[in-house]
């Protein structure tokens, strides 16, 4: 009797089976070329801006631990110092380091979705409400104090690579920066991040 059922149950999987295999055949296969090209830039990404991470640890590292009760003139002196680390050990650092060509074009087609989605308009209001439009970007070039800076609407975040904890993004005017926050300078930005 198991026997039995046990050839019963198994002429049943292949009856399945076989009427299964000619339509998994016949299925277009999803284009997974552009998937593959986009985890490619992200998985480029990601690495740069760890390996910034573990510059801008190693070089934190040597200044001490940060003070428990900090006052803005403590603050404003580690980050002076830091800054000052991190340019003498990124004395060539320039436009494009982080930011490459694959980067940067992944960047405005995820921005693009999202600036031209229903909400587009008021991610860009908020983002411009209290933009810094005019200041000039260099790379390693202090944030400067007196500027605001803008919002970075949750609608962004979500489609860009989360950044480590000493990183984040920053819109100025139209251009997307990478800010070292811990030492308030500019790691590398793009041009035309947000669609015209």
């Amino acid at each position: 009797m198991a026997d039995l059922l046990h050839r019963a149950a198994r002429a049943c999987v292949l009856a399945i089976l076989s009427a299964a295999f000619p339509l998994a055949l016949s299925a277009t296969p999803p284009n997974t070329s552009d998937q593959d090209d986009d985890a490619r830039i992200v998985a480029d990404f990601e690495a740069r801006v760890q390996q910034y991470a573990a510059l801008h640890q190693k070089l934190e590292s040597t200044l001490g631990p940060f003070p428990t009760a900090s006052t803005p003139e403590l603050i404003d002196r580690h980050q002076r110092a830091l800054e000052r680390l991190i340019v003498r050990e990124r004395a060539g650092g320039k436009e494009g380091d982080i930011f490459t060509d694959d980067i940067r074009a992944y960047f405005r087609r995820q921005l693009s979705r999202v600036f031209r989605g229903p909400d587009g308009e008021s991610i860009r209001d908020a983002i411009m409400d209290e933009n810094p439009r005019t200041i000039r970007l260099r790379i390693n070039a202090r944030y400067p104090d007196t500027l605001p800076r803008s919002t970075v609407p949750t609608q962004v975040l979500l489609v860009l690579p989360r950044l480590p904890e000493e990183l984040e993004y920053r819109f100025v005017g139209e251009r997307l920066t990478l800010l070292d926050v811990h030492s308030d300078t500019i790691v590398d930005f793009m041009d035309r991040a947000i669609p015209r």
